[in-house]
Formats: C-alpha cells, structure tokens, sequence
C-alpha cells in the first residue's frame, strides 16, 4: 500500500491532487493509526453476534421512530448505521476534506490515517440481499439520511465483517495511506474550518452546531481579537 506522509494544508492538497482525475476515490479518516479497516460488526464483543440476526431485532423496535419505513434491508443496514448499531458497513465519503475532519477530532499524541480507496466492485441493491451477499464492494445509499448526503457518505459492504478491507482487496482496487503528522493534527481542523468543514457543516443540525461553538469558545485565542458574537 503506497503511504503518504504530510506535515501541512499544503501537503496534504498536493498529495489530494494525485485522486482529483477519477471520481471513483473514496476516502475515510482515523484518528487512531492502530484502527483498521474493519466494520463495527466485524470487532470483539459485536463480531460475536450475527449482525443480520441483530438488525432484524433492531428494524422490529425501529419502526416506531421512523417517519417512512425503507423498503429494502440495504436502507435498513445504512440508517442503523448512522445510529450507532454495529453493522457490517464501513462509512467513506467522496470528499477527502470530510475524511480529514474525523480524521482530526481526537485528542491522542498519535498521527492520523486517511485511507484512499478506489473500488473495483459496486452494490446493486436490487440484485443482491445482505444474507446473500459475498465479498465487498461499494455500495451508494439513497438519500435516507440527510446526514449522509452532506458528508457524501458511501460505505464499503463486507460479507465477513471480520476481515479487514486490506486484507480482502480485489486485484484491481487501489488503496493507499495518507498518514497526517502528529505535530499537524490539531492545526488541521483550523485549517479545514478555513475552508468551511467544521461541525457544524458535517453534522447538519443543533447538535453539530452545538459542538462547533463550543470548538470556538475553546479555541477563541486562536483568532485575532477573539471572537465576536456573529464570527462562529
């Protein structure tokens, strides 16, 4: 897997530069190198349980806060996803600065990964059930949740949650490692703020507005003359 080192905002959109001709990138931010590729389903206690036994439970008691009901169980598995449930999903996004962003949020003296995946294999969610399903491959969900949709949320699907995508790779997708420098990891966020990616924008509601005035509050130093009531 080629790695990429960056120590800046300027090294990082050089190195961007080399996934702008395709559209077919993915990217996902860790905050913690030892993470890997791996599912939520797919790691100890959850990997224990069936995840599809579990979401069936799950869709039972759902139902009940949802204002429409998904018509197929690859809609089901990406809400559930975006609730928190451990599911055999890995959340991507077509925008590299949005990956930086989860890439960055954590408080660790450690470095931050950027995984950078070009699949070869795409879902068709009409041909295909989850309990049928083999392999991984790419799958783009419909607008269920708005959140989704303003990170530009893909996952990867993986029929064994328990492997890690770099270890079941397809001959022909393409990964690679941009490994963001400790020393840079906190500026990082002032510098995607700059550029509009902040809380506020990727979690599109009180909540994330919430967390981005208080990243302010905390921060406000950083800015000259501090901040004034309408700059957050």
């Amino acid at each position: 897997m080629r790695e990429h080192r960056v120590n800046s905002f300027g090294e990082l959109h050089t190195v961007l530069q080399r996934f702008k001709k395709s559209n077919k990138w993915v990217f996902r931010g860790h905050v913690d190198p030892s993470w890997e590729l791996s599912p939520k389903a797919g790691r100890l206690p959850y990997s224990d349980s069936d995840d599809l036994n579990i979401l069936d439970s799950w869709k039972r008691r759902a139902v009940e806060f949802l204002n429409s009901v998904p018509d197929n169980d690859w809609d089901w598995i990406a809400i559930a996803q975006h609730h928190g449930l451990a599911t055999r999903l890995l959340d991507w996004s077509y925008n590299p600065l949005i990956a930086a962003y989860f890439a960055s949020t954590h408080e660790h003296d450690t470095d931050a990964h950027i995984y950078c995946y070009k699949p070869n294999w795409y879902l068709i969610a009409e041909k295909t059930k989850p309990k049928t399903y083999k392999g991984v491959s790419l799958f783009k969900p419909k607008g269920v949740v708005p959140r989704i949709t303003r990170q530009g949320g893909v996952f990867t699907v993986h029929s064994d949650p328990t492997i890690p995508l770099n270890k079941s790779l397809d001959k022909k997708d393409e990964l690679e490692l941009i490994i963001i420098s400790k020393s840079y990891v906190r500026d990082l966020l002032f510098d995607l703020n700059h550029y509009g990616i902040n809380s506020a924008n990727v979690f599109p509601d009180l909540d994330g507005l919430s967390k981005h005035v208080n990243w302010y509050s905390e921060n406000r130093d950083f800015w000259d003359g501090g901040l004034g009531e309408d700059e957050t």
